[in-house]
């Protein structure tokens, strides 16, 4: 396998990882609950409309990967924000004296 095989699949895998996230979250209704939940997912669909064209055809040699995993990172982020505020919301404690 030559290293732009490689490449290719280490994007398409970062890109599958982005959506399989954001996909999990609407299954589970985990929308964003804060300001700085819907600011890291406003970024993040905001940086994927952005970078369509040049996931779909980039300009130079290392762009898919590097965009695919900018956007995971947006993504992961988001998702983390999302359940940190759940979490920080929660009318349960997380360490119930027992």
């Amino acid at each position: 396998m030559d290293s732009d095989e490689t490449e290719m699949r280490e994007a398409v895998r970062e890109l599958a990882g982005a959506l399989e996230t954001m996909l999990n979250l609407i299954k589970a209704d985990a929308l964003p609950a804060t300001p700085e939940a819907h600011g890291l997912m406003r970024k993040a669909m905001a940086f994927l409309d952005e970078s369509t064209d040049r996931i779909a055809a980039p300009d130079r040699p290392g762009e898919t990967l590097a965009v695919a995993t900018a956007l995971n990172r947006l993504v992961v982020s988001a998702r983390d924000q999302i359940f940190d505020d759940a979490v920080a919301s929660s009318p349960v404690p997380d360490h119930p004296d027992v």
